[in-house]
């Protein structure tokens, strides 16, 4: 039986020439940062592609940007597109605005994603969209299809250089959710997150969390910080419990999404703290499900529509371009006060 041998890839030139992908791409097409790299490392590339047979795809190249309009959107993981469902609404109605075509892929997991990224052919439509929050991003193939010319678009924060952004502003929302229990008084404010396995959200969140507090003069400890794993409401659950458990004085909390924020009021109450007369909440998301609960959530609005929008926006503008330009386009978020937060108890005298 034949067998073709797998076309080596930009990523397989990095590896060889420890190198980024990036640099590879920037040697093989000259590009602007071609000048700032150094002659030795040039020439190990060169020699390096040559050993491999590594080939730049001519027709890549030779095509401008826009003469399709195929969109396509990943989304890493059901757990992550059931979470921003959305979004994926949002991008649909503002593609069909400007008259682009979305296909939409869900990967299981990041081999998954790998493999559907190996095996597309992106150079040929509008762009990628991509939800993926996982470590295993930065070592993907998108960051070779970007440096090739790729028009992709990151609808999450923290991308690697040379991909776009556009989402909605997760440092401010840590920051808005924090400041807003620190002027109810609260002093003890926890945060529970998922650094491990969503840590580009995650992260940025935490991030404003800890400004908020700082600039308030309260001191940032580790402690107040809960990590969770579970997804959802099961992790809000979880949460609150390990939380509560050892640090008791707690009395606001700022949840990285509505469903963990949900979880976490729910078990609270089982531990008999009522909120928000005992225990202040804040999500993220602004669900359908926190409008409706007792007590209605306070959380940060994520509006899907204008990151959809601005995403869409690039991609227009890109078909006026030679190159794909990469920008970072953050769009703040506001908070919106229900009734899960509450000025602080008095302390007991």
């Amino acid at each position: 039986m034949n067998t073709l041998a797998a076309r080596p890839t930009i990523k397989d030139v990095a590896r060889a020439a420890n190198v980024s992908q990036s640099t590879v791409s920037y040697i093989l097409n000259k590009a602007r940062a071609f000048e700032r790299i150094s002659e030795q490392t040039k020439q190990r590339v060169w020699m390096v592609a040559d050993q491999l047979g590594y080939r730049l795809n001519p027709i890549g190249r030779a095509l401008q940007r826009g003469y399709t309009s195929e969109v396509t959107l990943l989304i890493v993981t059901w757990n992550l597109a059931t979470s921003h469902a959305a979004t994926a609404m949002a991008i649909s109605r503002a593609a069909a605005r400007r008259d682009f075509a979305v296909t939409v892929h869900v990967a299981d997991d990041d081999k998954s994603a790998e493999a559907f990224v190996r095996r597309g052919n992106f150079h040929n439509g509008a762009g990628l969209l991509v939800l993926w929050d996982s470590p295993a991003f930065r070592e993907s193939t998108v960051l070779a299809l970007a440096a090739q010319g790729v028009p992709v678009i990151d609808l999450l924060p923290d991308s690697p250089e040379g991909i776009s952004v556009v989402t909605a502003d997760r440092e401010d929302a840590g920051y808005r959710s924090t400041a807003h229990l620190i002027k109810l008084g609260h002093k003890a404010i926890g945060m529970i997150g998922d650094r491990v396995t969503r840590p580009k959200t995650t992260l940025r969140k935490l991030a404003g969390y800890r400004r908020a507090l700082e600039e308030a003069g309260l001191i940032y400890t580790e402690k107040y910080v809960q990590n969770v794993t579970e997804f959802g409401f099961e992790g809000g659950r979880i949460g609150i419990r390990l939380l509560l458990d050892r640090h008791p004085e707690v009395s606001g909390i700022f949840c990285i999404n509505d469903a963990i924020a949900l979880g976490a009021m729910d078990a609270a109450a089982d531990l008999g703290r009522r909120c928000p007369q005992d225990l202040s909440v804040v999500g993220f998301g602004d669900s359908p499900e926190g409008r409706h609960w007792r007590p209605n959530l306070t959380t940060i609005a994520l509006s899907s529509a204008r990151v959809a929008a601005s995403a869409m926006e690039l991609l227009a503008e890109n078909r006026t371009e030679v190159l794909f330009q990469p920008r970072k386009v953050l769009i703040p978020e506001d908070i919106i006060v229900r009734q899960s937060t509450a000025a602080a108890a008095a302390p007991e005298i």
